[in-house]
């Protein structure tokens, strides 16, 4: 409502008349040169109040001057166009710098009074003549007061009827945003509802994987330990038959050296039996030359007759003791003869023996060396099980971890559950406050 309607009907109501109007420039004359003065006491008293000091701050000589024109409009008693804008910058100030009508009515009250003690003290002679002054005054000084109110809260109106707009805006805005983010978090719901669901199963399929993995591990860590031990007994057993072979390779040596040694005697011990046979032949042919010469000396003993006769006796000593060399002789000859055979025999069959002997110990060393590169071999292989044997029992531990890792999997799961299944009662609450928020702000 502006303050220009209705004006004849307000002013009707305060009882602002002619007579009215024509006493004012008369109450101004008797208070122009008292106002100022009035004023200044005024903006004195309001320095008492501290928000009030804040409000005047420097402006105390702008606002005195204001003042003043403003009272004078007021006791023209005209109340026409002029006064209606002057009366309405005063209210529209008013609210713009927050200064709230309980202030300004003490503020109307502090001048009325000191107006009146002027007006008694000029008019105290003429009593009716200060009566009528006093009456149109009150009634002026009313009227401006109340388009003054009147402007503050036709402001204060306006104000809040746009706060009011803005707010609706805000409001249907915010609802709108609610209503999004709501759906948005409606969605994100059950797609949390989803994510927990195959969650939770593909951490209980996992749990069913692991479990057999590590069951699989556990018994390949078993099966791994178990052919570690056999592979250390094998290498043990391959070490030993190797210390065997060796020792085995060095028999053989010492076998063949000890054979070549004896190989040497027999060879040796025939070469002496030739020898001996020779001997042996020498001395049968020395023994038929003493033969024959025996021969010879029976002959020539019997043609020396008598003479030869002792001569013939020993000729026939001499001749049987020939034979008997010769038989000894033959017969030693013979032995000798199977003995070079026999001593032949064993050179054959001792070089046999070599022979073998050192293809036994030529095994042997390949054994040996078979052996020591199997021992290696072996442990290369002990250290590859041993080593895999730490692998597995790791990848057994790491098992074991993985499957605390899936349980606990497992449980966030069941936490992103129920925390959805709370997110959705919030949601429902929160949808529920904010739409009896809206509701309420909408009808307020």
């Amino acid at each position: 409502m502006q303050i220009d309607d209705g004006l004849a009907v307000r002013l009707s109501f305060l009882d602002v008349n002619d007579e009215v109007r024509r006493l004012l420039p008369l109450a101004w004359a008797d208070l122009s040169t008292d106002l100022p003065t009035i004023l200044q006491g005024f903006y004195q008293h309001l320095t008492k109040v501290p928000a009030l000091a804040a409000m005047v701050g420097t402006q105390q000589g702008r606002l005195i001057g204001a003042q003043s024109k403003h009272w004078q409009r007021l006791f023209d008693g005209r109340f026409d166009e002029d006064y209606v804008k002057s009366i309405r910058t005063i209210g529209l100030t008013h609210h713009r710098i927050g200064l709230e009508p309980r202030w300004y009515i003490g503020a109307y009250a502090y001048v009325m009074k000191r107006i009146t003690l002027v007006l008694v003290s000029r008019n105290k002679l003429r009593p009716s003549l200060l009566a009528a002054k006093l009456a149109a005054v009150q009634t002026a000084i009313m009227l401006d007061m109340d388009f003054a109110i009147s402007v503050y809260q036709d402001s204060l109106l306006e104000e809040r009827q746009r706060r009011g707009e803005s707010l609706g805006r805000a409001i249907t805005q915010f609802s709108e945003a609610v209503q999004v983010t709501l759906g948005i978090s409606a969605d994100a719901s059950l797609a949390l509802d989803s994510s927990a669901r195959n969650l939770a199963g593909a951490t209980a399929d996992a749990t069913t994987r692991v479990d057999k993995i590590a069951d699989a591990a556990a018994t390949t860590a078993t099966n791994v330990q178990t052919g570690a031990a056999a592979t250390e007994e094998l290498a043990a057993s391959i070490a030993e038959i190797g210390t065997q072979s060796i020792r085995s390779a060095e028999i053989a040596r010492l076998a063949a050296s000890s054979t070549a040694k004896v190989s040497d005697a027999v060879i040796g011990l025939a070469e002496r039996a030739k020898e001996i046979g020779a001997v042996v032949q020498l001395i049968n042919d020395i023994a038929g030359q003493t033969n024959l010469l025996a021969l010879n000396a029976t002959i020539e003993a019997a043609r020396a007759g008598e003479a030869g006769r002792g001569f013939a006796v020993v000729a026939s000593e001499v001749k049987a003791l020939a034979g008997q060399t010769a038989k000894a002789t033959t017969e030693i000859a013979n032995r000798i003869g199977a003995m070079q055979q026999a001593t032949h025999g064993n050179v054959e069959q001792i070089k046999e023996i070599s022979a073998v002997i050192g293809e036994v110990s030529e095994i042997a060393t390949s054994i040996a060396a078979a052996v020591e590169e199997q021992t290696a071999a072996t442990s290369d292989i002990a250290r590859t099980v041993q080593s895999t044997a730490e692998n597995t029992n790791s990848i057994a531990h790491g098992m074991d971890l993985l499957r605390g890792t899936v349980a606990t999997s497992s449980r966030t799961a069941a936490d992103v559950a129920a925390a959805r299944s709370k997110l959705d009662d919030q949601l429902a609450r929160l949808k529920s406050e904010i739409d009896s928020f809206l509701a309420q702000a909408k009808a307020a």
